[in-house]
């Protein structure tokens, strides 16, 4: 059988380098693509924690354990934007900003149902939602006690 001088690259030998290099290509980009909206949600992730912080102070500063035990009634109550004119405590935890960003539409407070033990010690819990970055939400809990 004779040798053949090959020179240059065979269609099928060209077709497949291309498409390793794309592959390549393709998986890095996605992995850069996941670690920059990771480290943006991360980010929202800490600025949603400082507003959910100073929310939580604000109502536990500016209520009163009678003032706000009165105003549930013995139910459960949801606080939005749409609905703080309702509250005890006003609009004011609605109106906080970070990096040029209100959370106000993104903001859910609600105040859980008193149990007896906590009618007992004179404690009321709520829990502070924050939607941030696309569908991800945090929780803070806080209490308001005599």
């Amino acid at each position: 059988m004779p040798i053949l001088n090959k020179k240059g690259l065979s269609m099928i030998e060209a077709i497949a380098s291309i498409f390793i290099i794309t592959l390549v290509l393709t998986t890095a980009i996605s992995i850069i693509v996941s670690v920059r909206n990771n480290t943006i949600a991360t980010n929202e992730r800490i600025v949603a924690t400082q507003v959910g912080s100073q929310i939580r102070d604000e109502i536990v500063s500016s209520s009163t354990y009678d003032l706000v035990i009165l105003w549930m009634n013995g139910e459960e109550k949801t606080v939005t934007s749409s609905t703080c004119s309702l509250s005890p405590f006003g609009c004011t935890p609605f109106e906080f900003e970070a990096n040029d960003q209100i959370f106000d539409t993104n903001l859910t407070i609600i105040f859980h149902t008193p149990t007896a033990q906590s009618l007992q010690y004179e404690i009321i819990h709520f829990t502070i939602i924050i939607n941030y970055y696309s569908s991800r939400t945090i929780e803070l809990e806080g209490t308001i006690y005599e």
